[in-house]
């Protein structure tokens, strides 16, 4: 089984070289053969171990979620533009740093390497965002941890925050700034 895995691997990475696999194909197939451990004392021969293959192959091409199913019409336009890569954001098309500043936005910050970079060690990406000129954009510390806001009942409470617009600040005027121009 070890030779039908490492075998396995090589044509699963030959056809990702030659384009005909999706990067979440090629994840399918690894989780794939990660879960026929079980029968690894069995020698397969060529035959078997091709067929085996080619089935993983074509349970993955045929997955309606990756096929047939990925369109804007049965995932909302918003939801598939959402999907979608974009090589000329901050983690140059990263999608984990998305995911960690929508489930953990106390925890992580909108600029930071710890966010969009979370593989690699600050001091290898200030290097490399160096020598791309874009070390600017980019914040190297790590980031701490943002309190929560506190939930007001109280209508007092609430009518004083409203009048004193210089102390209580609210944590989402920055992000609405770049998005809504002049009073709002």
């Amino acid at each position: 089984m070890g030779t039908l895995i490492v075998s396995s691997f090589t044509l699963v990475y030959k056809l990702k070289r030659l384009n005909r696999l999706s990067r979440g194909q090629v994840f399918a197939l690894v989780s794939y053969f990660n879960s026929c451990h079980v029968i690894s004392n069995l020698s397969l021969g060529y035959t078997i171990s091709r067929a085996i293959l080619s089935d993983a192959i074509a349970l993955t091409r045929g997955d309606r979620f990756y096929t047939s199913d990925y369109t804007p019409f049965n995932m909302t336009a918003w939801g598939f533009a959402d999907c979608q890569r974009q090589p000329n954001g901050a983690g140059f098309g990263s999608t984990l740093g998305r995911l960690f500043l929508r489930t953990l936005p106390n925890d992580y910050s909108a600029n930071s390497v710890y966010t969009w970079f979370p593989l690699m060690t600050p001091d290898s990406m200030k290097t490399h965002l160096t020598k791309l000129k874009l070390i600017n954009k980019y914040s190297i510390p790590r980031p701490g941890t943002t309190v929560s806001p506190r939930i007001i009942n109280d209508y007092n409470e609430i009518a004083r925050i409203l009048q004193d617009s210089s102390g209580f600040q609210p944590p989402y005027a920055a992000k609405a700034a770049t998005v809504i121009t002049g009073k709002g």
